[in-house]
C-alpha cells in the first residue's frame, strides 16, 4: 500500500513532526511519502497535484484543512478515486472568524473545510471536544487522536547554564511556547497573559519567557516597554523544535491558555504534551484538552465564556503568587510525566491511528 503525507505546515513544524512520527510506525506496512508545503498555498498546490499525479498513491492524509494539502486530496479523490484522511485540529472557519479575519476569506476556509469533512474517508480529531461534535454526523468515521510528544526528547533537563545566560534569575519564570497570531479584533494574543501576569506582580520579580514567533510579538513588546518590564521578559523568538525542551525547562510554570469558546473546546495543543513531559507545573484554563490532564500536577484556571477574559490575567496572578509562597508545591509538576507518557506518546498514538485506518477499511 502507498500513503503519501500533504502536510500543510513546513518540514519543521508541528504538523511535519507529528506525520514523520505516523509516517516511521506506517512504514513498516506500506509505502510512506511526505509532501511539505515548503512554498506559497498556490505553488504548493502545484508540488501536491504533480507529485500525486506521478505517484499514484492508495491513500492520501492531509494534515490540517489548507488550500494546498485539501485542494489536492479533493483534485485527486475526483480525479482517480483516491481516499483521503483529514487530520483535523481546529475548526478553521470559526478560528478565522473570530480572529477578526475578512469575512470573505473565513467564509471561504469554511466551505473548504466543510466540504473536505464530508468527502474524507476517515477524519482524526486531534481534540476530544472536536471528535464528539464531529461524531454527531459522521458517527463511523471520527476518531480522537490528540497531540503528541516524543518523551525521549522532551523530559526534564538541567538548564541552569541557559537560565544564568539569559539573566531569568527571579523567584519564579512562567512561559509559554507556541505562535504569537496578534487578533486585532481582540487586541490580544497568545502569551498576552504571561505579560499582564508580570506586569501585576512586577515588584516580585517574577519573570516571563515568550517561545515563537508571530505578528503578535510587536504588539507584546510595546505593551512591556509601556508597562516598564523590559528587564523581566525574554522572547526568545522562533526557536529550533529540538531545542524547544531547553525552553520549557527553563520555566517553572507553563502557562496553557484556551479561550471558552469552540476553538478553544476543540483543541489539546500541540504545546501541553510537551509541558507534561518536561515535568512542569502547568496553569491551563479549563477549557479543552487541559481539564482531562491538570490535576495535582497544576491548577485549572476558570475562563470567562468567549474569547477575552478580562479578569484572567488578575486570577492567574493570585496562583503565582501562591506558588511562590508554597515553592514546593511546583514539584508535583513531575506528575505529568506519565500522563505525557501514557496519553501522548507518539508511538501510542501511532497505534492507535493503525487501528482507525483498519477499521475503515483503509490497510
Amino acid at each position: 500500500m502507498k500513503i503519501t503525507f500533504l502536510v500543510n505546515d513546513t518540514r519543521v513544524g508541528v504538523m511535519g513532526l507529528r506525520a514523520r512520527n505516523f509516517a516511521s510506525y506506517l512504514a513498516g506496512s506500506a509505502e510512506v511519502n511526505i509532501l511539505y508545503r515548503e512554498s506559497g498555498k498556490f505553488e504548493a498546490l502545484k508540488h501536491f497535484v504533480r507529485s500525486v499525479s506521478e505517484n499514484r498513491p492508495d491513500l492520501l492524509y492531509v494534515m490540517n484543512v489548507g488550500y494546498a494539502g485539501g485542494g489536492a486530496a479533493l483534485w485527486a479523490l475526483i480525479r482517480y478515486g483516491i481516499p483521503f484522511v483529514i487530520d483535523h485540529g481546529d475548526p478553521s472557519y470559526l478560528l478565522l472568524k473570530s480572529s477578526g479575519r475578512p469575512f470573505w476569506e473565513a467564509w471561504l476556509v469554511g466551505i473548504a473545510e466543510a466540504t473536505m469533512l464530508r468527502r474524507s474517508a476517515l477524519v482524526v480529531a486531534r481534540g476530544s471536544w472536536l471528535a464528539d461534535e464531529l461524531s454527531r454526523k459522521w458517527p463511523d468515521r471520527v476518531f480522537f487522536i490528540p497531540d503528541g510528544v516524543e518523551t525521549d526528547t522532551f523530559k526534564p533537563i538541567d538548564v541552569t547554564a541557559l537560565r544564568q545566560s539569559l539573566g531569568l534569575q527571579g523567584p519564579l519564570t512562567i512561559g509559554v511556547v507556541g505562535s504569537i497570531v496578534w487578533s486585532e479584533r481582540f487586541q490580544m494574543c497568545y502569551g498576552w497573559d504571561v505579560i499582564e501576569a508580570v506586569r501585576l506582580l512586577k515588584e516580585h520579580r517574577i519573570t516571563g519567557i515568550i517561545v515563537g514567533d508571530g505578528d503578535g510579538i510587536p504588539h507584546l513588546k510595546e505593551r512591556v516597554a509601556a508597562y516598564g518590564i523590559e528587564d523581566l521578559i525574554h522572547f526568545a523568538g522562533r526557536v529550533a523544535h529540538s531545542e524547544v525542551p531547553n525552553y520549557i525547562n527553563l520555566m517553572d510554570v507553563c502557562i496553557s491558555t484556551q479561550t471558552n469558546d469552540s476553538v478553544g473546546k476543540s483543541r489539546t495543543t500541540a504545546k501541553l504534551p510537551e509541558y507534561l513531559a518536561c515535568g512542569r507545573f502547568v496553569i491551563a484554563t479549563d477549557v479543552g484538552g487541559a481539564r482531562e490532564v491538570v490535576h495535582e500536577n497544576g491548577f485549572l484556571l476558570p475562563y470567562h465564556q468567549g474569547v477575552h477574559d478580562a479578569q484572567h490575567p488578575q486570577r492567574l496572578a493570585e496562583k503565582l503568587l501562591w506558588l511562590m509562597e508554597n515553592p514546593d508545591a511546583l514539584k508535583n509538576g513531575m506528575a505529568g510525566i506519565p500522563i505525557a507518557r501514557e496519553r501522548y506518546e507518539y508511538q501510542q498514538l501511532a497505534r492507535r491511528l493503525q487501528n482507525a485506518l483498519s477499521t475503515v477499511g483503509l490497510t
